[in-house]
């Protein structure tokens, strides 16, 4: 079939027209604790209009060679990859909120700072001393939205427990008066999902279903045979096929669960 480029268009328009890079926001719900408070500057509202760009996060699974002897070797997937480090860039105010921000958040992790002295604590840290994650670590979302329906439609990338790794050193020069200045961020996180993934059953977890789920079945299943063998010998062809039948039933909503 030869290319046509009206077909082509039109394939592209039936799900809302190619997508756009610049339709994104970056955004930071719940601010890292013990970062001092900003009554100029608020991080939550503002925060997202100063992201430049993002990598938004891909899927790679890791895999393991498997070799059988007169066959070609196998690959076989083994775990899911993390995806960071999550590379960023912002633009950096005039008053410096964004570059504060980012060094304060920093000094949460580890305190890098000793301006005070070999032994000052900052919020309860003594210099190089590392912090607890949960008071660092945040939920951010990345949210690509769709471009005939902004902002109503979009695909949303959540990072779980985020935190910043890398604040680049900034690159000042005098001969550059006519461009802005930019801060680049790497971040890791422990996970990650996407808008499009599959929620499962806490309860139901496993092969086909918990453990409690499991004895349960496990005792349906006796309960059903010791209730075909009370009920004695069958007295018709029909209830031969009705006995049978029920303990089939019961044996393979078993097997479906182990």
């Amino acid at each position: 079939m030869p290319f046509n480029i009206s077909n082509f268009k039109s394939s592209f328009d039936r799900y809302g027209g190619p997508a756009q890079a610049n339709l994104f926001e970056v955004s930071i719900p719940n601010v890292p604790k013990n970062l001092p408070e900003n009554n100029v500057f608020d991080y939550k509202r503002q925060f997202t209009f100063f992201c430049h760009s993002i990598t938004f996060p891909g899927v790679a699974i890791n895999t393991s060679d498997t070799n059988y002897v007169g066959q070609l070797g196998r690959k076989h997937p083994t775990a899911a990859q993390n995806p960071g480090p999550i590379s960023a860039s912002f633009f950096v105010d005039s008053d410096h909120h964004i570059l504060t921000f980012f060094h304060n958040w920093a000094q949460q992790i580890v305190n890098f700072s000793k301006k005070s002295g070999p032994f000052t604590e900052v919020n309860g840290k003594l210099p190089h001393e590392v912090g607890y994650k949960n008071d660092f670590a945040v939920p951010m979302y990345i949210r690509h939205y769709t471009t005939d329906s902004f902002p109503n439609s979009y695909y949303e990338c959540e990072l779980i427990k985020a935190y910043p790794v890398a604040v680049a050193p900034l690159a000042l020069d005098w001969a550059t008066n006519s461009s802005f200045l930019k801060l680049d961020v790497q971040f890791v996180v422990d996970d990650f999902s996407f808008s499009s993934d599959k929620t499962g059953n806490a309860e139901r977890s496993g092969r086909g279903g918990g453990l409690l789920d499991i004895l349960g079945d496990i005792a349906g299943f006796a309960d059903t045979v010791q209730g075909t063998l009370k009920s004695g010998k069958p007295t018709s062809i029909q209830d031969a096929v009705n006995k049978l039948t029920r303990l089939t039933n019961s044996f393979g909503n078993l097997s479906d669960n182990i």
